[in-house]
């Protein structure tokens, strides 16, 4: 566990140990309702951003192959047979959002939807401003705020992130339990924008 606890000791804190925990959190939740193999999923779930890619990097898009390959690696010495460590990394592999590749197994399925999950409710509220924050976004549009007679840019306004992406995250999940929580998360994410708008 401290040997890939290191790989989280960054300047993200929406992608460090404390993430991984509440992914690993909600992994493990899901897999008892729906008899998923734990093994695999935690050891995925432990692993998926074992490589912090910066969200504006040239190379967002693959964070999730180069996570699987330096994942693979780490287990290479481990008590996970061959396939298993093939099963993770696959598993990783597909639970990007950018990378936006359908499951293939119920572990990806699980996976997926707990990272998702992690960007929604209050804690995507700390995310979400961490983000904007980091790439030096400003907090919304002063004269359109909601862009609705502008094209949204969510690397210039943080407030853009909802509509291009957090908003929508509910439609992506894939499992009922996953879609149960996810309900409660974009409830409170509809109260977080009704209440800025009457701020703004």
């Amino acid at each position: 566990m401290e040997e890939v606890k290191k790989y989280y000791d960054h300047d993200d804190p929406s992608h460090d140990w404390s993430h991984i925990l509440r992914v690993v959190n909600l992994c493990e939740t899901f897999a008892e309702e729906l008899k998923a193999n734990k093994k695999v999923l935690l050891g995925a779930a432990y692993l998926h951003d074992i490589v912090n890619v910066p969200k504006n990097s040239e190379f967002r898009s693959q964070a999730s192959r180069i996570a699987a390959e330096k994942a693979k690696d780490l287990l290479d010495q481990s008590e996970y047979s061959d396939e298993e460590i093939d099963m993770i990394a696959q598993v990783i592999i597909e639970h990007s959002y950018s990378a936006n590749l359908k499951s293939t197994s119920l572990e990806s399925q699980i996976l997926q939807d707990a990272d998702k999950l992690d960007a929604m409710g209050a804690i995507g509220v700390m995310r979400w401003t961490t983000c904007g924050t980091k790439m030096k976004s400003k907090y919304y549009h002063q004269k359109d705020p909601w862009g609705k007679n502008r094209e949204l840019d969510d690397k210039l306004y943080s407030l853009d992130h909802f509509e291009k992406k957090l908003l929508h995250l509910y439609d992506r999940l894939n499992t009922k339990p996953g879609k149960k929580e996810g309900k409660k998360r974009l409830d409170f994410f509809n109260l977080f924008l009704d209440q800025l708008k009457s701020e703004i």
